[in-house]
């Protein structure tokens, strides 16, 4: 899939992928393997950065990002980091999570939208929101 890309739509996106990996497959988990999320600028000024989301053979996604010259580097590398653990959810590897931890220091990586805890890794966070209020959502089906 190829798809111009302004950079409200990548946060809406990044978004989207982190949330959708609580409730469904990652995209990872769909094919089986860890995958690569890459950033790339290319030296030619009239050609768009984009996200490449790729396994080694294919290439999944090529994200260009078209409004990249009103935003500084560190916002881009924050939306590698959580691409990463957006696509690969459940697989996404310790070193992903140290990057993002890197990238948002001192920052919870998400809060429960019912018990509002803190959670600074995303496994712990969907370890608590698959265990800690199973019981919760069970009762809202009785």
């Amino acid at each position: 899939m190829r798809k111009m890309l302004a950079t409200y739509s990548l946060r809406k996106l990044v978004n989207t992928l982190v949330e959708a990996s609580l409730s469904s497959p990652s995209l990872a988990e769909m094919v089986h393997h860890h995958l690569d999320v890459s950033w790339t600028v290319p030296r030619v000024p009239t050609l768009y950065p984009f996200y490449r989301v790729s396994d080694g053979a294919v290439v999944y996604w090529e994200l260009f990002v078209t409004d990249h010259r009103g935003y500084g580097p560190l916002l881009y590398q924050r939306a590698l980091a959580l691409l990463t653990i957006g696509i690969n959810g459940a697989l996404a590897t310790p070193d992903d999570e140290a990057q993002a931890h890197k990238l948002f220091p001192a920052r919870a990586f998400r809060t429960c939208p019912d018990c509002h805890a803190p959670f600074p890794s995303w496994l712990d966070y969907y370890g608590h929101t698959k265990i800690d209020h199973l019981l919760d959502h069970q009762r809202e089906f009785l």
